[in-house]
């Protein structure tokens, strides 16, 4: 009953909102740590790794995503997730779907996911992973890790 206009509006400040919202967590960052090495996503690495008994800690994401960038900003890139992410018993991979690709999307699709960020963590008691919310937290990642192992 708003109509189009009323959509429009609600639109633009939603967006506004989630800008500032990322702009504030950039600014506010305490000094960011270097990227981790990441392994491109494989998903047949990713049983193997569980089967000798390692966490893997999947992020899929895009250079254009803004949800994405906050994401590591305010979170894979600072600590405790930083130090947790580095441990020895922890494989990072990441698909890169800033340019759709066949074996990014067919991962998604097995998630039935559609669109980035998405991220999970597999681990030898969460051989199916664990799916994180959308926007990640400490909390989050850190409790998955933790139960994948």
């Amino acid at each position: 009953t708003y109509g189009a206009k009323g959509i429009a509006i609600s639109f633009v400040f939603g967006f506004l909102s989630l800008f500032g919202a990322i702009f504030f967590a950039v600014l506010t960052a305490d000094d960011l740590n270097e990227q981790p090495d990441w392994h491109v996503l494989n998903v047949d690495r990713i049983s193997q790794e569980v089967a000798a008994g390692q966490v893997v800690f999947v992020d899929v994401t895009a250079k254009w995503c803004i949800t994405c960038k906050a994401n590591e900003v305010g979170v894979l890139l600072q600590n405790p997730v930083y130090t947790a992410l580095q441990a020895n018993d922890v494989v990072l991979m990441q698909g890169d779907w800033t340019v759709p690709n066949e074996a990014v999307t067919s991962y998604l699709k097995s998630h039935n996911r559609y669109g980035v960020p998405f991220n999970i963590v597999y681990g030898p008691s969460a051989p199916h992973g664990i799916e994180l919310p959308v926007i990640l937290t400490n909390q989050a990642i850190m409790n998955a890790l933790e139960q994948a192992r």
